[in-house]
C-alpha cells in the first residue's frame, strides 16, 4: 500500500518541541507517590522485558535526579505488555501513565482513542525535528484508517529499533564478498562461506515474529499484504517470490529454525557460526560485548538488501482519560525523553535513539540514520495483531516444509480478506 512503501524522507524540519515546566497537582492518589497531597511524584509506564532495558531504568533514572518525579517501570513479557495495557483501557483502571505500543498495536490504540491525541494535551504540538517518524508510527490518518506521516499524532517513538543487515566483516574480506544489495547475492554470500568451511550457517532467520520479517521479503519481491483497495494480495507472483526466498534463507540456518526468535539469532550471531543476518539495530550492542560476544568488532551493519527495511520500533502514548495533571506530566516525560539532552545520555546508556542528530560511535546507530530515508511500515491497521495469529503460523509452516506454499499462501489470502471486511476497510 502507498502508505507502507513511501520513500519520502522521514525526518521532520519542524520545531522542536521543548518540554513545559513540569504541573505538580490534582494527580490521583495511586499516582501521588507519597508526596503532598495533589503532588505528582511518580510515574507508573508498562514496558517488555528486553535487551534495551537497561538503558531505559538509567534514563528513568536521570529523570529522577532532575525532576524529582520518580519513573516505575513495571516490566512484562512481551504479550503479557499488551494484555496489561488492553485490561487498563477496558476497566478504565489509570493504572498506567504511558501506553508502550508495538508495532502492531498502533492502528487499534489511535483508532478506538485509546491514547491521547497529543495536539489535545498541547495545541502547539508538532513533531519534533530530527525525531525520526519511523514511517508514521505515531501519526494516524483516521480518512485512511493508516499510520501516516504528517497524520493526527498520538504518540512518539521510543527506542530506535529498524531492520538492519549484519554480516561478518572478516569472513567477507578474506573471501572476498561484496555487500550484498540484492537477496540473490544473500543467499550466493551465504552458500559460499559454507562451501569453504569458514561458518556453520550462511543466514540465520527468525521464525518468532515470521510476518515481521515476510514483509521485508514481500516488499523487496515488489508486493504487499493488500491493495491500495484493500484487497488480499498474497495471490501474486511477488508474495510467492517473498516466500520461496524466506524458505531459502531458512535452508542456510540453524536446524529447528522455528525455535530461532531475536535472542536465539543474536546469540547464533555472536557465536560466530553465522556469517549474516536480518536482525535490528538494538542487537548491535549484544554483538559488539566483549564479555558476551565472540565478534567484537567484526560486523559490518548496512541497510537491508532491495532497501527495504522496516521500523521495529515502539509508539509510547499517553492513555485517555487520565487527569489533567497526570497527562501533563506524562506529556512531560514523553517530550523529555525524545529531546536531543535524553537522547543522548540513552545512548550513552546503551539504549538505541530516534532522533538523528545523535553523536555516536555505534556503526549501527550510524546505519539507523542512513535506514531512516528507506523506513517502510510493517502492518499497523487495527487488526494486524489478529492477522498475526494466522500469518505467523502459516508461514512457519510453509518455510519448514510442513505445508505447501501455495496451501500457506491461500490459507492468508483467505484470512486477510476475512479481517478486511470485519474491520469494515473491504466490501463483501
Amino acid at each position: 500500500m502507498k502508505n507502507s512503501r513511501s520513500r519520502r524522507p522521514l525526518i521532520r524540519a519542524a520545531i522542536a518541541i521543548t518540554a513545559g515546566a513540569l504541573v505538580l497537582s490534582g494527580c490521583s492518589a495511586n499516582n501521588s507517590g507519597g508526596g503532598a497531597e495533589g503532588e505528582v511524584t511518580e510515574l507508573i509506564i508498562p514496558t517488555n522485558v528486553s535487551p534495551w532495558l537497561d538503558s531505559y531504568k538509567k534514563i528513568a533514572a536521570e529523570y529522577e535526579r532532575e525532576t524529582g518525579i520518580k519513573i516505575t517501570l513495571k516490566e512484562y513479557p512481551f504479550d503479557g505488555l499488551r494484555t496489561q495495557q488492553i485490561n487498563d483501557v477496558r476497566n478504565q483502571s489509570h493504572t498506567f501513565d504511558l501506553y508502550q505500543i508495538a508495532e502492531a498495536d498502533t492502528g487499534r490504540f489511535y483508532e478506538d482513542g485509546w491514547v491521547q491525541k497529543l495536539t489535545d494535551v498541547d495545541e502547539n504540538f508538532t513533531w519534533p525535528e530530527n525525531v525520526i517518524s519511523f514511517a508514521g508510527i505515531g501519526e494516524w490518518n483516521a480518512d485512511k484508517r493508516l499510520t501516516e506521516e504528517g497524520g493526527t499524532p498520538y504518540a512518539l517513538p521510543i527506542m530506535g529499533i529498524v531492520q538492519e543487515f549484519m554480516y561478518r566483516t572478516d569472513v567477507y574480506d578474506k573471501l572476498g564478498l561484496d555487500v550484498p544489495t540484492t537477496w540473490d547475492e544473500v543467499i550466493a554470500n551465504g552458500k559460499a562461506a559454507m562451501d569453504a568451511g569458514e561458518v556453520d550457517y550462511g543466514y540465520v532467520v527468525r521464525l518468532k515474529g515470521e510476518s515481521f520479517d515476510f514483509t521485508t521479503y514481500l516488499h523487496a519481491m515488489g508486493g504487499d499484504w493488500y491493495t491500495e483497495d484493500w484487497e488480499p494480495a498474497l495471490d501474486t507472483p511477488e508474495a510467492k517470490k517473498a516466500l520461496e526466498l524466506f524458505t531459502e534463507l531458512t535452508e542456510l540456518g540453524p536446524d529447528a529454525p522455528q525455535t530461532m526468535g531475536q535472542a536465539e539469532a543474536t546469540a547464533v550471531m555472536q557465536g560466530g557460526t553465522a556469517l549474516q543476518g536480518n536482525l535490528v539495530s538494538s542487537v548491535a550492542t549484544a554483538l559488539e560485548d566483549e564479555n558476551e560476544s565472540s565478534v567484537v568488532g567484526k560486523i559490518g551493519y548496512a541497510l537491508m538488501p532491495g532497501q527495504t527495511p522496516h521500523s521495529g520500533a515502539w509508539a509510547l502514548g499517553i492513555p485517555a482519560g487520565l487527569p489533567e495533571a497526570r497527562t501533563q506530566a506524562a506529556y512531560d516525560f514523553l517530550t523529555w525523553i525524545t529531546g536531543k539532552e535524553a537522547q543522548q545520555a540513552w545512548t550513552e546508556f546503551g539504549g538505541v535513539p530516534v532522533r538523528t542528530d545523535i553523536e555516536s560511535d555505534n556503526p549501527a546507530i550510524e546505519q539507523l540514520k542512513e535506514s531512516s530515508e528507506h523506513l517502510l511500515a510493517p502492518p499497523r491497521f487495527p487488526f494486524a495483531t489478529q492477522m498475526y495469529e494466522t500469518t505467523d503460523r502459516v508461514i512457519a509452516e510453509a518455510v519448514t516444509g510442513q505445508i505447501s506454499h501455495d496451501e500457506a499462501l491461500a490459507t492468508m489470502q483467505e484470512e486477510l480478506r476475512r479481517l478486511a471486511i470485519e474491520a469494515g476497510y473491504l466490501q463483501e
